[in-house]
Parts: structure tokens; C-alpha cells; sequence
């Protein structure tokens, strides 16, 4: 405050009106700053409150946006367990079908070893089977071309099979087929048809007369020149007795057919040499077929008529039926059937073995 004693320049009192102009410029300019300040101070506290509400609003969406993320993240994590569950039940079930696979192929393979096994099985089986029955048919039927074509089978088998184990049989094969093609086989069943047919036509062939029978007795023996000569005067003698007269000498009293019933009795006779013949080639019996043979053929030439084409076609075939070899030495077939035997059971034995090994390791895995 100021003193009331103290007086006032005059100085002073001239320049004060200038200091209130002042004053009140500096109190105009003070108030428009608080003023200023006053707003300023109003828009910060509306802008705090609007930036305090945006950010609660920031915060509620963030909230509400980290809950769905989460919520999300929950459903991502369910779903990858989900994924992983099913990945993981997907890898059990294909490791369950390689297992399974493996033993399928095992199995397969199991079963085409098997099956080749049985296959060959049969082949050899039915090889063994063909050797036997060309042994048997050589040997008790005495069939050659039966025995070679079951040789021919056999053999084609082993070259099928393609096994050079059973090599040496197949040359052994060869040896035998070689062997019985050698022989002679003799028609037998043709022999037996054509006796039948000239059995069946002895009715029809011709007798020869009295005077032809003689004549035919009459006839030197060319078999009995060359055997028996006269060895002096009283053979010739006796030689030219037995020649003389209607009825001729014979080793089997064979005289001639001059009625019916002789030669009833000689077609008979005739016939039963011819049925022994048949019997004798259907048994293999060389020596009775030739005995019968011979004994049909000389009564053909005594008691029939030489100039009929039946009776000379029948002297053919009992002539050539003569030469037949009935009984030829046949060869032994066996050794290659043995040698079968003795491979597959080789084969079977490291088989065993082989079986038994794998038994073995699979029962120690």
C-alpha cells in the first residue's frame, strides 16, 4: 500500500495515466491467456475423457477380440488334437496294414511255393508213374511201341520240368527208346485176327482129289533129301516101296481124304492147329506157335487144293507168320525209374532240412 504521508511528485503524477494504461493492457493480456489457458484446459479435459472413452472402447474390443482369439486359438488347439489323434489312429492303422501286408506277401509267397512245389510234385509224380507202366508193359504185356510211347511221355515231361537234375534219367531214356526200337515187335494182335479169318473161311477152301493127293505124296521131300539120304542098296529099296501105291508112308499116318468125313476130320484137324496158333501168340508161346504153324501148313499143302487163290494166300501168311519172333530178348527199362527214386529222395532230404532251418529261426525271432 501506499504511505498517505508521503506526497506525489509531480512526475509521477504525470505519467500514471500511462501506467494504468499499461496495467490494464497487462491485465487484458493476462486474462485472455487464462482464458486460453482456461479452454486449453477444457479441450485437454475433453479430449483426456474422449481419448479415457476410446481407449475403455479400445480396450472392451480388445478384450472381446483377444476372448475370440482365444476362443479360436482353443478351437485351433481342440482341432490340432483332434488332427493329431486321427494322424496318429491313420498311422496306427497303416503300420497295422504294412503288418498285415507283410504277411500277406509272406503268406503269398508261401503259397506259390507251394503250389510250384505241388505242381512239380505232380509232374514227377506223374513222370514215375509213366516209367512204371512202360516196365510193365514191356515186361508182362511184352507191348515195345506200348513201353516206347510211355518212355516218349516220361521224357517229355522232364524236358517241360527243365530241371537239369534229372538230366542223366533223360539219357538214360534216350539209351532205352534206342534200345527197344531195335526190336522186332510182332503184330500180335494182328496175327490173332488174321488166324480168326482163316479160321473163319477153312469151310470154303477146296479139297484136292485122290490122284492129287498122291501125287502130292509121290513128290520128293526136299527136307528129307537134304536130312536123310539113302545110305546104300537096301534103303533105296525100302525108299522106293514106300513111294509105291496109292497111299504114302507118312511120320503122321496122314492118308488121303478120298470121302467126306476124312476130310471133315482134316478140316477139323486144320482148324485146331490154327485155334492152338492163336492161343500160342496171345501167350507169347514161340515155340507152340511154330510147332502149329508148321503142322497147319502141312496139311494145307497135302490135303487142298494149291491152285485157289484162298489156299495160296493163306500158305503166305502162315509162312510169313512162321519167321515171327515171339519172345525177343527184351532189355532191362528199370534203371532209370531207380534213378528217379533216388534223386527225389536226395531232393526230399535237403528239403527237410531246409524246413527245419527256417522252423527254427522264425521260432527264435
Amino acid at each position: 500500500m501506499a504511505d498517505p504521508d508521503k506526497k506525489i511528485s509531480p512526475e509521477i503524477v504525470e505519467s500514471k495515466p500511462a501506467n494504468d494504461s499499461q496495467t490494464i493492457k497487462s491485465s487484458s493480456g493476462k486474462g485472455i491467456i487464462f482464458l486460453l489457458l482456461i479452454i486449453i484446459a477444457g479441450l485437454t479435459t475433453v479430449g483426456g475423457y474422449y481419448l479415457w472413452q476410446q481407449q475403455l472402447l479400445l480396450e472392451t474390443k480388445l478384450q472381446t477380440s483377444n476372448s475370440s482369439v482365444t476362443s479360436q486359438l482353443n478351437q485351433l488347439d481342440q482341432s490340432s488334437q483332434l488332427q493329431q489323434q486321427s494322424l496318429q489312429t491313420q498311422q496306427n492303422l497303416i503300420d497295422e496294414l504294412n503288418q498285415k501286408l507283410q504277411e500277406t506277401n509272406t503268406l503269398s509267397q508261401q503259397a506259390i511255393e507251394i503250389t510250384n512245389r505241388a505242381q512239380r510234385d505232380w509232374v514227377l509224380a506223374e513222370i514215375d508213374y509213366l516209367l512204371r507202366i512202360a516196365n510193365r508193359r514191356l515186361q508182362i504185356a511184352r507191348d515195345i511201341n506200348g513201353a516206347i510211347a510211355a518212355l516218349d511221355a516220361a521224357d517229355q515231361r522232364l524236358f517241360n520240368l527243365g530241371d537239369l537234375t534229372y538230366f542223366e534219367i533223360r539219357k538214360l531214356l534216350s539209351a532205352d527208346i534206342a534200345k527197344l526200337k531195335a526190336l522186332h515187335q510182332a503184330d500180335i494182335n494182328g496175327v490173332a485176327l488174321a488166324l480168326d479169318q482163316m479160321i473163319y473161311i477153312l469151310e470154303f477152301l477146296p479139297f484136292k482129289g485122290v490122284q492129287e493127293e498122291v501125287k502130292t505124296q509121290l513128290e520128293p521131300d526136299a527136307n528129307t533129301q537134304t536130312k536123310k539120304q539113302p545110305e546104300g542098296f537096301v534103303d533105296t529099296v525100302l525108299d522106293t516101296v514106300m513111294n509105291i501105291g496109292d497111299i504114302k508112308i507118312h511120320q503122321r499116318s496122314i492118308q488121303p481124304a478120298s470121302s467126306a468125313q476124312q476130310q471133315q476130320e482134316i478140316e477139323q484137324l486144320l482148324r485146331n492147329f490154327l485155334l492152338s496158333s492163336r492161343l500160342a501168340v496171345l501167350r507169347y508161346d514161340d515155340k507152340q506157335f511154330s510147332h502149329d504153324i508148321e503142322q497147319a501148313l502141312q496139311l494145307l499143302h497135302l490135303h487142298y487144293k494149291a491152285d485157289d487163290n484162298r489156299v495160296n494166300q493163306m500158305s503166305d501168311d502162315l509162312l510169313k507168320f512162321k519167321n515171327l519172333n515171339l519172345m525177343p530178348d527184351l532189355p532191362d527199362i528199370n534203371q532209370s525209374w531207380k534213378l528217379l527214386q533216388q534223386i527225389n529222395q536226395k531232393i526230399k532230404l535237403e528239403l527237410d532240412k531246409k524246413t527245419s532251418a527256417t522252423n527254427k529261426s522264425v521260432e527264435v525271432l
